[in-house]
């Protein structure tokens, strides 16, 4: 299948790769109110052992930056993003049936390296397409929306809680996350 043959406009360019950003700051918030949930339900002993599924996402996320650039540099931008893409779908999915919380932190830790794809092939397109002050101009944009998430994306949090349980949460993710995929995949060119 091929993407849409229409020349993506420059407002719809940086929604796309705004959005792309933004799940990574979406995966990091929107989880927290459910952190006394999911502790409970998958009998963490130590409440502060709870700030884990955030740390090993955050790892997961560094660590594989540094893979996901010489990768988009060698194959392109779209193979190694929708790859990416489809690793953060697929371990938010799975986070939703983790049977223990080690399974959950390596689940997150995975989601931190899918994640990284976003951050590294967002940059590096909006690099590819602009330069010098219109470069500025649009990664200003771009950080303007993906700094409202944190904002927000809590307050998503609580109400996807008060709807149901926790794993609620991780469906909402991959399933945001499916949206921004089909999105990106017919309409963010090489």
């Amino acid at each position: 299948m091929q993407p849409a043959e229409r020349e993506i406009s420059r407002p719809e360019f940086i929604a796309l790769i705004a959005a792309l950003m933004a799940l990574n700051s979406l995966a990091i918030d929107v989880m927290l109110p459910a952190l006394p949930a999911m502790g409970e339900a998958l009998k963490v002993l130590h409440e502060n052992e709870r700030q884990y599924v955030l740390t090993s996402y955050l790892v997961g996320f560094g660590i594989a930056q540094l893979f996901f650039g010489p990768l988009s540099d060698r194959f392109g931008r779209r193979p190694p993003l929708m790859v990416g893409l489809a690793i953060y779908i697929a371990a938010a999915a799975l986070a939703v049936i983790a049977p223990n919380f080690f399974t959950l932190l390596t689940l997150r830790f995975v989601q931190g390296v899918g994640a990284a794809a976003t951050r590294v092939v967002g940059q590096s397109a909006v690099r590819d397409r602009f330069s010098g002050r219109a470069m500025g101009e649009v990664m200003s944009l771009i950080f303007m929306v993906f700094m409202v998430v944190p904002v927000i994306a809590p307050a998503i949090g609580q109400v996807l809680l008060f709807s149901g349980h926790w794993e609620l949460i991780f469906l909402f993710m991959a399933g945001l996350a499916a949206v921004v995929s089909f999105w990106a995949f017919f309409r963010l060119k090489e």
